[in-house]
């Protein structure tokens, strides 16, 4: 008899990550990260990835449909990470965008945090840091889109008994 494999708890969330960058193995990494068995941090949450190579690609993809995460490379090109962000904060529900780079330091921790990104995630990516920051920023994503449906949906109401 075959003993059963490992039982698996079904997913109670998915968070939608959008990774940017024009390095093939940056997504890879990330795929693996998202989608490794033995990931113990957050085991109940499960993870989608979409990648893209190009700024361009990035805001087509966000014009689809929607993203919990945006993931972007510092040194992503055509175009930069900061195109991208003022793209994002001009969505409906904008995503936290979180950049990743080989030179994160203060000083860029600092501006992306003051322009309105999330965080910095150095590289190489540690697993347990990409899990954890993603987690958190998903988190209060859905705590402010849950917040604007609420206003809305007042809003909605409020003008309907008028």
């Amino acid at each position: 008899m075959t003993p059963p494999g490992p039982i698996r708890k079904p997913v109670a969330q998915t968070i939608a990550v959008l990774s940017v960058s024009s390095a093939e193995e940056d997504h890879f990494h990330l795929q693996d990260i998202f989608s490794s068995p033995g990931r113990t941090l957050y085991p109940d949450i499960g993870f989608t990835m979409t990648a893209k190579s190009t700024i361009a690609a990035a805001k087509s993809a966000l014009q689809r449909g929607r993203m919990s995460i945006v993931m972007c490379e510092h040194d992503v090109s055509p175009g930069s990470w900061k195109e991208l962000l003022d793209f994002v904060q001009r969505l409906p529900a904008p995503p936290p965008l979180i950049v990743t780079s080989r030179v994160a330091d203060e000083r860029m921790w600092a501006e992306v945090l003051n322009l309105g990104g999330y965080d910095v995630l150095a590289k190489p990516l540690n697993s347990e840091e990409v899990i954890r920051t993603v987690t958190s920023a998903w988190s209060l994503w859905q705590h402010r889109f849950q917040v604007q449906m609420r206003a809305e949906n007042s809003q909605a109401a409020g003008g309907n008994a008028a």
